[in-house]
């Protein structure tokens, strides 16, 4: 929507000289989280979730938009209170705290290591205008690692793109809310799906809650090394 970028910053020069126009601030809206029952609660062990990543551009305070491939535009006065991969990363937390696959789940800290830990990259977060056709776009990507045996045991990308309804700032921020809700909750349903399978292959530790295994099993071909 770079027409209306323009019209906000042309709106602020003529509302009057010398006036002082402060950012208006926004959230990405996730629902809270919702308990679900698992046919073995905590048999993963814990999991520690280190803090996604994503491009400067996306993260650097100012709402993005593209009006091509090539350009990117920010929409000055309009910012997020909170860093996006921070709302992303914690909605994860809470989504694999409420399937209880793994023992525990904890933001990754440093000098702390569990038994797996969960890393992540925002690749975009962002507004496509495509002349009168406005969308938005969030694609996530993440993957689990078994410290003990230093392998990758589960990866995924996913993708989401809303078509923007309501043709205001407000409107967008709503609108990437729900794509990067979608997105995460497929990463998380591809979780609940693929790791119970690969435990029951033996392709993955599975033991009970308070008893982890002193020896962690060989990690078997079909999963990609790190």
């Amino acid at each position: 929507m770079k027409n209306l970028a323009f019209a906000l910053v042309g709106s602020f020069v003529f509302a009057g000289c010398g006036s002082v126009r402060y950012p208006t601030t926004y959230v990405l809206n996730f629902p809270p989280a919702v308990p679900q029952a698992t046919a073995a609660k905590g048999a993963l062990g814990p999991l520690a979730v280190r803090e996604f990543q994503c491009p400067e551009y996306l993260c650097e305070g100012r709402i993005v938009y593209r009006s091509s491939s090539e350009e990117v535009g920010f929409y000055e006065y309009h910012r997020w209170a909170i860093n996006p991969r921070e709302a992303i990363t914690q909605y994860m937390v809470e989504g694999l705290q409420a399937q209880s696959l793994f023992k525990s789940v904890v933001m990754h800290e440093r000098g702390r290591e569990e038994a797996y830990l969960l890393s992540g990259h925002i690749d975009r977060l962002e507004e496509v205008d495509q002349g009168r056709d406005v969308r938005v776009v969030c694609t996530i990507s993440a993957q689990l690692l078994d410290t003990r045996t230093r392998s990758v045991v589960w990866s995924h990308t996913a993708s989401e793109t809303v078509q923007v309804e309501k043709r205001d700032v407000r409107g967008i921020v709503s609108s990437l809310s729900s794509a990067a809700r979608t997105a995460a909750d497929r990463l998380l349903k591809s979780i609940t799906e693929e790791l119970p399978a690969a435990s029951a292959h033996g392709l993955m530790p599975f033991f009970a809650p308070d008893q982890p295994p002193a020896v962690a099993p060989e990690i078997r071909t079909g999963l990609m090394d790190k």
